[in-house]
This record gives C-alpha cells, sequence and structure tokens, in this order.
C-alpha cells in the first residue's frame, strides 16, 4: 500500500505521538517554518500564547504566510501581551 511520508525528511509519518513530537523538534531545529507553526498551534491550544508568539514570529521571519496570519489573529485577540493594530495589520498584510 502507499505509505504517508514527512514532506520535510521523507520517511514514514510517525505512528505515535511522542515520535511525532520528536520529529517536529528536530524540524524547528532545523528551521523548518512548518514545524514551527504546527508547534505553536499546539502551544496556542494549551494556551501557552508566549510560546506560540515565539515559534510563529520564528516561522513568519522564515516566510511562513500562515505564520503571519496566526499572528495578525493573536494580534487581534489579545492573546500576546498587549493588543497591536499596527502589528496585526502588518502580519495580515503580509499573510
Amino acid at each position: 500500500g502507499i505509505e504517508s511520508t514527512c514532506p520535510f525528511c521523507r520517511r514514514p509519518v510517525p505512528k505515535t505521538a511522542a515520535a511525532s513530537k520528536l520529529n517536529r523538534t528536530k524540524r524547528i531545529e532545523k528551521n523548518d517554518p512548518a514545524a514551527m507553526r504546527e508547534e505553536g498551534a499546539r502551544c496556542c491550544a494549551e494556551k501557552d500564547y508566549a510560546g506560540a508568539l515565539e515559534l510563529w514570529t520564528k516561522a513568519a521571519e522564515l516566510g511562513d504566510a500562515d505564520a503571519h496570519y496566526q499572528l495578525s489573529v493573536m494580534h487581534c485577540f489579545d492573546r500576546s501581551t498587549v493588543r497591536d493594530v499596527k502589528k496585526e495589520l502588518y502580519h495580515m498584510e503580509e499573510a
């Protein structure tokens, strides 16, 4: 059968949450913006907004349009330290 592979390393997709987290951590260490965006979403879901902000900022700096969008939403709904309309608009335009 056809087996899914990781678009980053081309290895089979991990079957456990622990293996998936380890794979994502390795990808983050190698500056993969998609992995940073995914981990940022996990942080946000756990209400770790500082962690999400850090990861999405780095992913946006690497050119990830989805990370820019997430940052604009974060600044819009005041999930960052202080609501910043200027940053909200900047990230929305970049997305």
